[in-house]
C-alpha cells in the first residue's frame, strides 16, 4: 500500500519560466498500514498542505447510496421515524378539528375501547367505530360529523406515507391522536387565557409545565366491532360505571373491599367519561348529583387542581388513565417502520 502526500507548483513570469519546489513529501508503507503517529507526523511537516488519506479525484462519481432494511435499523433510526411520522399526522389532525371537538374525539376513543376481551386480546382501539354499521348505534349518534373532518386528515397523512415508504396511518392509531390532539388544545386555551401576559401563558402551556403525552403508535384496524352495550351519555351513572369496570377486566374477577380494582374503576371512570361529554362540567356535576359518596371528593379534587395554571394533578391523571384505555388494542411493532437510505461505504 502507498499513501502520498505531494505539493508542489509551477510559475510563470513574463515569458521567462522558471519553476519553484515548494514542497514534495513522499511516504511509501511497504507493509501494513500507516500508523496514526506517521499521519500526524506527515500533518505536521506538510504545514498547510491538505492531508487527505485515499482522496479520490474530484470528478469521482459521489458514494452509492443504499437502501437499510426496517429489520436492521438501529433504535435512534427507528425513534426518528416514528417521532416524524406522529409529528405530521398530528399536524394534519390539527388543521380539521378544533378544542370543540375534543369531546368527541374522546368519546370516538372510548366507544371503540368498549369491545376489548382482555382473555383473548382481541377488539378495543381497533378503529372500528368509524364503520357504517357502528356509528348507526344509538350511543354513537354525532360521532359521524367529526369522523368526516377526521377522514380529511387520514388522506393527507396517507398520501404523505405513500411517499416515503410509511404507509397510510390506521384509524385507530388516528382516532387516539385527535383526542390527544384537541385535549391539549384545551388545556393549554385555558392557561393561555389565566395568565396575565399571552407569552406567560404559552410558556406555561408548554411542555415544562404540562404533563407528559407519549404516545404509542402501531394499533391495527379491525372491519367490524363486536357487538357490546354501551350505555349513552344519559344513561344512569350506575350503569356507567357498572360497564367501565369491565373495560379490561377479565371475567370472573374477584369482588370486595379487598378485591384488585378493575382497570377502570370509579376515578378512571369519572375522568374518561366526563370529558367525552358535550359539556363535561356539567356531566361532572350529574355524577356528584348521582352518586355523592363516591365522586363528591373526586371532583373537589380536580376543581382544585385546574383553578391553578399548570391543572397538573387533573391532567396527569387524564394522561395515565387515557394511555391505560387506548392500551386495550393489538399492535404491529414495525407500523411506520420503512427502509432508509444509507451511503454505502466499505472499509
Amino acid at each position: 500500500m502507498q499513501v502520498a502526500f505531494k505539493s508542489s507548483s509551477t510559475v510563470q513570469r513574463s515569458g521567462a519560466r522558471s519553476s519553484t519546489r515548494r514542497s514534495v513529501l513522499r511516504v511509501v508503507a511497504q507493509a501494513g498500514p500507516v500508523s496514526r503517529r506517521d499521519l500526524l507526523s506527515v500533518a505536521l511537516v506538510a504545514g498547510a498542505a491538505p492531508l487527505v488519506l485515499g482522496a479520490q479525484p474530484a470528478s469521482a462519481a459521489p458514494l452509492p447510496v443504499t437502501q437499510m432494511p426496517v429489520e436492521q435499523l438501529g433504535l435512534l433510526q427507528k425513534q426518528a421515524q416514528l417521532k416524524e411520522f406522529r409529528t405530521r399526522a398530528e399536524a394534519a389532525i390539527k388543521e380539521v378539528v378544533t378544542t370543540e371537538d375534543g369531546p368527541l374525539c374522546v368519546r370516538l376513543v372510548l366507544n371503540d375501547a368498549a369491545d376489548w376481551d382482555p382473555v383473548t386480546k382481541t377488539g378495543g382501539v381497533n378503529g372500528s367505530i368509524v364503520t357504517p354499521e357502528a356509528l348507526a348505534r344509538p350511543e354513537n349518534a354525532g360521532l359521524e360529523v367529526v369522523v368526516a373532518k377526521l377522514a380529511k386528515a387520514k388522506a393527507k397523512i396517507d398520501a404523505a406515507g405513500a411517499e416515503d415508504g410509511a404507509g397510510p396511518i390506521s384509524w385507530a392509531d388516528l382516532i387516539v391522536l385527535a383526542a390527544k390532539v384537541t385535549t391539549q388544545s384545551g388545556w393549554s386555551a385555558t392557561k393561555v387565557s389565566r395568565a396575565q401576559i399571552a407569552s406567560g401563558g404559552e410558556v406555561i402551556a408548554g411542555p415544562a409545565f404540562s404533563a407528559a403525552w407519549p404516545v404509542r403508535l402501531g394499533r391495527v384496524d379491525s372491519p367490524a366491532a363486536a357487538a357490546v352495550k354501551v350505555p349513552t351519555y344519559d344513561s344512569p351513572v350506575a350503569e356507567i360505571k357498572a360497564f367501565a369496570a369491565t373495560l379490561g377486566a377479565k371475567p370472573g374477577a374477584s369482588s370486595g373491599f379487598l378485591a384488585a380494582k378493575p382497570p377502570i374503576w370509579e376515578r378512571p371512570a369519572f375522568v374518561l367519561w366526563t370529558a367525552g361529554a358535550a359539556n363535561p362540567a356539567v356531566e361532572e356535576a350529574r355524577w356528584v348529583s348521582e352518586d355523592p359518596a363516591t365522586f363528591k371528593s373526586v371532583k373537589e379534587m380536580y376543581d382544585r387542581s385546574r383553578r391553578t395554571v399548570t391543572r397538573t394533578d387533573y391532567e396527569v391523571d387524564f394522561v395515565d388513565y387515557f394511555t391505560l384505555l387506548t392500551s386495550f388494542a393489538t399492535f404491529k411493532p414495525d407500523a411506520y417502520l420503512h427502509p432508509e437510505a444509507v451511503t454505502a461505504i466499505r472499509f
